[in-house]
């Protein structure tokens, strides 16, 4: 009866009980670990001195904490025990220099957010909360605010290293009895605290106001020296300041650059062009002056500040390009020194000035003079203004953009332009590394909808503001884009010693480009200053000299030269890039890209290239060349041709080459930039989509596993689709290289026909003839016979041959090959690997050459030929979605079901590439909609897998089974339902798909549903039919299945269907076992009032509750015995709850289980209590808990 009395007591003051307890912990642990982390930050010897530098940084004290820290006596002489929690986190926050928490001192951390000063935050708060309080705590209340201080203390015990000194503190106070007298006295110290505070910030805030009124009024009328009319300009213009400054992003270092600013008295700022120093320096303006009080004054010469000065006003000035815009300017240096004394009677003991300087300039500027501090003297301020220690460079290591500062910055433009960028957008552009000028970008991406079509690619290529630029350099500072282009020319690498040398194609580049540029004085002494002065800029530093900064500035700077001087790029340019960057434009005046439209005057000189590249035999170069089939440049190119004599023509083209190591390097690249697509022609692209996985496998993984497989799907798919182009490049490469007999037959010939120059290989082949040769001889595809008087057709060559012509996509290149060649060559194979071969047909199809398809068949080609793999044509042209031919295929005869060696049909491969037209095609062919391959796959499934609806409606339409089943035993509408796809579902439904049709391990559409984490299928399936207590193999339910994670609408949406609450598995456990053992309170709180059986127990003997207490899950313990959990039910082993949580020492679990009624003296078959199970795994505060709440300390086990 006295125990029940005592209960009764309790539970009529637990709310107070509970605030005072929290009240104890914040005044006692609490306030002496943040003691101790203000010794660890600032020992306490140290501490007068840190608060003398750092006292501008203080907000307003109170009295009692001004008189502590700040006596008017003289210094702090006092002890850190003395400090309450106010005072300690005002220090810490404002002198101890911790990082400020993603949310900013102030505010209320993200719960994820474990820094110092989350944590010093969260002990805070707690104090708030509970200084707020009337009413004393709930339990949920207290439990939750408990575990925020005891979280907060673990973490700061970690960065003081004292072996969990005060996590132990809380457990402590946590089971310990509470005295009323002493909690009230605890309660009552934090109130008047509070109450403190309060009183003083209302003092403070009245007196603010008024101050500041006053402070306004003085300041207007002191601050004479500036007219009326410039200040009313002054006002407009920080107008349009604080409208732009909407879109700043204070980046990761802000708080050290806004430090830095307020120490010292001039600051200039460093960066390139776009880099957002102009808008750091009136940002920090902005700050200074809402934060500090600072007047801005805005001034275009360093003459304005004397003008405009008053020593007695807090100013702070204003100057973009201190010393230059596009170069030095020696007399604005000058003129630092000449206003140098006035400049500093203006700044006084309050006013500052902000300087902004371009990179290069400042480079440049260094490179003449050596800026020091020199002690302030008025006569060195030129040298103070810019000496190292007052310099913030917004590009070096400490301020450098980070992914996270990127991603900010765009969301910000994005934000005040109105624009809405979905988060991959964002990632996406924010996560290019070396950017340029990267603020500015993000302006101009978020302002001008061109830019936005570009995307990212804006980003990685911003061509306009580069070029923007080198109009600048060009214009005004010769020497540096003389120099840039020299470097460009070099290539993209110079040095001091590439002029010592006196490499005669240097000096010869370097006369041409000075010329070119307007440069009379460019010695070499020149140049490399220049190049040094743009470092970071436009230039880098490498172990080789100097380089273009970005692959960016190199493509830009040869479109700027290039387009103005064409015959230099063509005389020193690498072959790559006259390959690449020449191009004829006949539509449009305007360059494409940053291409160089080339002029009609310089065809000779660009066909003169193209052959002093062939002799190079640089082969990919010049018969990539687009450009090369262009009749006016062909005949320019044959013209340059005809210059050679015959011999040289055909030693050129036909003979076999010997030194072929250049191009098969070229080939090797050629290939290596395939490879990531061609192993999903090699291996089966299900396997590829399903991360190699088999289906059965896919639906076994976890569900933090499935997010990275359906993100991976898409990319894949679009890879799939793009393959064609690159499947028959990859051919186009080995037949090329013309291995017969096991050696090479490398001739220039092949090249010509690979890439289709039609009017250069007939010129070829008339010259042949017009020397009364035979071109199969000259081209080794007739050798002589046993007798020498006749030749033998060299078969496999002239397949080779053939099969390159088709690759060329110019029907006429095949009609001339073939007008040559042996016809049966039509139908003869070629091996281009050890496992691949393509005959002329299959290779057209690849391409997709309609009119050399059409040729063919027409010559004789079999349309059902296959090759080593038994691919057909068709097969060919529908992987690579050519429909128009695929249909004259189909109309000549391909078998629609011939399937290759994987049993795969071109039905399949469409289906599974989304290629609709194939499809229809292919079914309106006589193809087998239920046809599988060799695994059980049909082409329905791969539609399904690859999410493709249109495809899906038209199998179903054309008699596909729905309910035909992978070897595994599953159906298409499983794969739907994993993977989220309401159309396919909705498809398959309709086409009569079984919505309870389990695989062969009992898992219906319904679970596959679950396991992708999809509610809208899940609700579709329901609507359907489906059963939602069907159970799979191991017994469990959907219902089951769904516990397990954190779902509460689904749990929800299940039980209103008919899903059992109490269905156990095969192991005999419940939907709210499985929840209660992962923590998931809310799903816990929706079965228990869904009449979930709460003492239902597993085979073991175990029940929800003593699987809460073993994993310490305290909220689903209270929820639990709330519900009517049985605390002392015991499992086979005769353990209870309070044996588990007392096991694995959850001292909340404990406390609440004991409150409870549970029996501290309760034995298992071993006769052990849970004071054993404590004691042996030495959890002493559990052990204290239990022997203050009766556990016998003598009891013995058998």
């Amino acid at each position: 009866m006295r125990s029940l009395a005592m209960a009764s007591c309790y539970a009529a003051t637990e709310k107070m009980t509970n605030i005072n307890r929290v009240s104890r912990l914040l005044l006692g642990p609490c306030t002496d670990q943040l003691r101790d982390l203000l010794r660890f930050y600032i020992p306490p010897a140290l501490f007068p001195a840190v608060l003398q530098r750092e006292r501008s940084r203080l907000p307003r004290l109170t009295v009692p904490q001004r008189n502590l820290i700040l006596p008017s006596s003289g210094v702090y002489s006092g002890n850190y025990d003395d400090m309450d929690i106010s005072l300690l986190y005002i220090l810490l926050r404002n002198i101890c220099r911790i990082q400020a928490h993603n949310k900013g001192w102030g505010n209320v951390p993200d719960s994820i957010d474990r820094s110092v000063s989350a944590n010093i935050e969260q002990i805070r708060l707690a104090r708030n909360c509970c200084g707020h309080s009337t009413g004393g705590l709930s339990n949920a209340e207290f439990n939750q605010i408990w575990s925020d201080i005891r979280a907060a203390v673990v973490d700061l015990d970690k960065v003081l290293g004292n072996k969990n000194k005060y996590q132990g503190a809380v457990d402590f106070v946590r089971s310990d009895t509470m005295d009323p007298e002493m909690d009230k006295q605890y309660r009552e110290q934090l109130l008047e605290q509070m109450k403190d505070n309060e009183t003083i910030i209302k003092k403070i805030d009245s007196l603010e106001s008024t101050q500041q009124g006053i402070k306004e009024r003085v300041l207007v009328m002191e601050n004479s020296s500036i007219p009326p009319n410039i200040k009313e300009q002054h006002k407009m213009l920080l107008e349009t300041w604080q409208r732009e400054d909407s879109s700043f992003h204070e980046i990761h270092s802000f708080p050290n650059i806004l430090d830095k600013v307020q120490s010292q008295q001039i600051t200039t700022i460093l960066g390139s062009p776009g880099s957002g120093k102009t808008t750091t320096a009136r940002h920090l303006a902005l700050r200074l002056k809402t934060d500090y009080g600072f007047e801005i004054v805005p001034v275009d010469d360093i003459a304005e500040v004397k003008q405009n000065g008053h020593p007695k006003c807090k100013q702070l000035f204003i100057l973009d390009d201190v010393i230059g815009v596009w170069g030095f300017k020696q007399e604005d240096l000058a003129n630092l020194d000449k206003y140098s004394e006035s400049i500093f009677n203006v700044l006084s003991q309050q006013s500052k000035i902000l300087f902004t300087c371009r990179k290069a300039v400042y480079n440049e500027a260094n490179i003449l003079f050596t800026f020091k501090k020199e002690n302030y003297k008025f006569a060195d301020l030129k040298s103070f203004a810019l000496a190292d220690e007052y310099i913030i460079d917004l590009e070096d290591t400490e301020n450098r953009l980070t992914d996270q500062d990127r991603t900010q910055i765009l969301k910000n433009h994005c934000i005040q332009n109105g624009l809405s960028l979905i988060p991959e957008d964002l990632s996406n552009v924010s996560s290019t590394v070396g950017i340029l000028m990267y603020p500015l970008l993000c302006k101009l991406f978020c302002s001008n909808s061109k830019y936005r079509a570009s995307g990212k690619e804006f980003f990685e290529k911003p061509y306009d503001c580069i070029l923007n630029q080198l109009d600048c350099l060009k214009g005004h500072k010769q020497i540096q884009y003389a120099s840039l282009v020299l470097c460009m020319f070099c290539p993209n690498k110079i040095s001091e010693g590439s002029f010592k040398n006196q490499d005669s194609r240097l000096m010869e580049i370097k006369s041409i480009v000075l010329e070119n540029c307007r440069v009379t004085n460019g010695s070499n002494t020149k140049i490399i200053d220049a190049l040094n002065s743009m470092i970071n800029t436009f230039t880098t530093r490498t172990s080789e000299g100097y380089s273009l900064i970005h692959d960016t500035v190199y493509e830009v700077l040869a479109f700027h030269y290039g387009n103005e001087h064409q015959e230099d790029m063509l005389q020193y340019m690498s072959s790559t890039f006259v390959a690449k960057k020449f191009k004829i434009n006949k539509n449009s005046e305007e360059p494409v890209g940053l291409n160089i439209k080339l002029h009609k005057e310089h065809y000779p000189a660009f066909a003169e290239r193209l052959v002093r590249d062939l002799k190079c035999l640089e082969l990919h170069e010049v018969f990539k060349n687009e450009a090369l089939k262009e009749p006016c440049i062909c005949n320019a190119f044959i013209d340059e041709l005809k210059k050679l004599s015959y011999l040289e023509i055909k030693k050129i083209f036909f003979s076999k080459l010997e030194d072929i190591s250049n191009i098969l390097c070229k080939r090797d690249q050629e290939i290596k930039s395939l490879r990531r697509v061609l192993k999903y022609i090699y291996e089966f692209q299900l396997q590829k989509l399903l991360m190699g996985k088999t289906l059965g496998e896919l639906f076994s993984f976890k569900l933090e596993d499935i997010s990275t497989i359906l993100s991976k799907r898409d990319p894949e798919i679009k890879i799939l689709r793009k393959e064609s182009k690159y499947f028959y490049e990859f051919q186009r490469q080995n037949l090329l290289m013309g291995k017969t007999s096991g050696k090479h037959n490398i001739r220039v010939i092949s090249w010509v026909i690979a890439y289709g120059h039609y009017q250069l290989l007939k010129f070829l082949f008339d010259l042949v003839s017009e020397q009364k040769e035979c071109i199969c001889r000259v081209m080794d595809l007739k050798i002589p016979g046993e007798s020498g008087n006749s030749y033998i057709s060299e078969l496999e060559e002239q397949t080779r041959f053939l099969n390159l012509s088709c690759c060329s996509d110019d029907v006429e290149v095949v009609k001339l090959i073939l007008k040559l060649y042996d016809m049966n060559c039509i139908n003869s194979s070629f091996e281009l690997t050890s496992k691949l071969t393509s005959n002329p047909l299959v290779t057209a199809c690849n391409v997709g050459s309609k009119p050399v398809v059409d040729f063919l068949i027409k010559c004789g080609s079999d349309c059902n030929q296959t090759d080593k793999k038994d691919r057909t044509p068709l097969f060919a042209a529908s992987i690579n979605d050519h429909v128009d031919v695929v249909d004259l295929l189909i109309k000549c005869g391909a078998d629609c079901n011939q399937a290759q060696k994987e049993g795969r049909t071109p039905l399949f491969e469409a289906s599974l590439g989304g290629q609709v037209d194939v499809v229809d095609l292919l079914i309106k062919g006589g193809a087998d909609c239920n046809q599988t391959d060799q695994e059980g796959r049909t082409p329905l499934l791969a539609a399904t897998i690859t999410g493709h609806d249109d495809v899906v409606d038209l199998l179903i339409k054309g008699d596909a089974d729905c309910n035909q089943a992978y070897t595994e035993g599953i159906i298409p509408l499983y794969v739907a339902s994993f993977f989220g796809n309401v159309h396919v579902m909705d498809l398959l439904i309709k086409g009569g798909a079984d919505c309870n049709q389990a695989d062969q391990e009992g898992r219906t559409p319904l679970h596959a549903a679950l396991l992708g984490g999809h509610t809208d299928i899940v609700d579709l399936l329901i609507k359907c039919g489906t059963d939602c207590n069907q159970v799979e193999k191991k017994g469990k339910t959907p219902l089951f299945e769904t516990s397990l994670r954190v779902d509460v609408d689904v749990v929800n949406l299940l039980i209103n269907c008919g899903a059992d609450c109490n269905q156990a598995n095969k192991e005999g456990r419940t939907p709210l076992f499985e929840a209660s053992l992962s923590g998931h309170v809310d799903v816990v709180d929706l079965l228990i009032k869904r009449d979930a059986d709460c003492n239902q127990a597993d085979k073991e003997g175990g029940t929800p509750l003593f699987a809460a207490s073993t994993n310490g899950h305290v909220d689903v313990v209270d929820l639990l015995i709330k519900g009517g959990a049985d605390c002392n039910q015991t499992d086979k082993e005769g353990r209870n709850p309070l044996h588990a949580a007392s096991f694995f020492g959850h001292v909340d679990v404990v406390d609440l289980l004991i409150k409870c009624g549970a029996d501290c003296n309760q034995a298992n078959k071993e006769g052990r209590i849970p004071l054993h199970a404590a004691s042996k795994n030495g959890h002493v505060y559990v052990v204290d808990l239990l022997i203050k709440c009766g556990a016998d300390c003598n009891h013995a086990d058998q």
